[in-house]
């Protein structure tokens, strides 16, 4: 092997092992994304369901979809991933309590603006008095969230419940 080639790879394994949303770092595990990720053949996505009634939610499971959608688009390039969140944590998305959280805010923008979708329930929304108009931009307001699920689940996504 050449000596250029050597130093390219050499360069390649650092960064990747130094790169915060990539899988070589180890943060997160999940059983079904390690399934996915021992199988050779692409799934048509992912959908990350979230039902939460603690407040800061976001702050472990931001970065905890994010470090697993990185894992599943290293393999698995072209991968769609939708997240829906229908439980208190949804109300956590809302623009009057983004600075709450504003790491776990950064991580959802940035996930959404590389085409991540993020769906909140709108059942649950009506039951509390939120108006579709009171979330935050990148967040879109499904009728129902269960059934949401199973619109993605219908299109051949993979579901994935994401818990502490």
């Amino acid at each position: 092997m050449a000596l250029k080639e050597s130093i390219s790879i050499i360069f390649y394994t650092i960064l990747l092992m130094s790169s915060p949303t990539t899988f070589a770092n180890g943060e997160f595990n999940h059983p079904e994304v390690d399934k996915l990720m021992s199988s050779n053949e692409e799934p048509e996505g992912v959908v990350f369901e979230l039902l939460e009634w603690e407040e800061n939610t976001w702050k472990w499971a931001s970065p905890m979809i994010s470090s697993l959608r990185a894992q599943l688009q290293f393999k698995f390039p072209g991968i769609e991933i939708a997240i829906v969140s229908h439980g208190d944590e949804q109300f956590e998305l809302t623009k009057s309590r983004k600075y709450e959280q504003p790491s776990a805010m950064s991580i959802l923008k940035d996930m959404t603006m590389e085409g991540v979708s993020l769906h909140v329930c709108g059942v649950n929304s009506s039951w509390n008095n939120v108006g579709d108009d009171e979330y935050l931009d990148m967040v879109d307001v499904a009728v129902s969230g269960p059934a949401k699920i199973n619109d993605y689940i219908m299109l051949g996504f993979n579901h994935i419940i994401i818990q502490r």
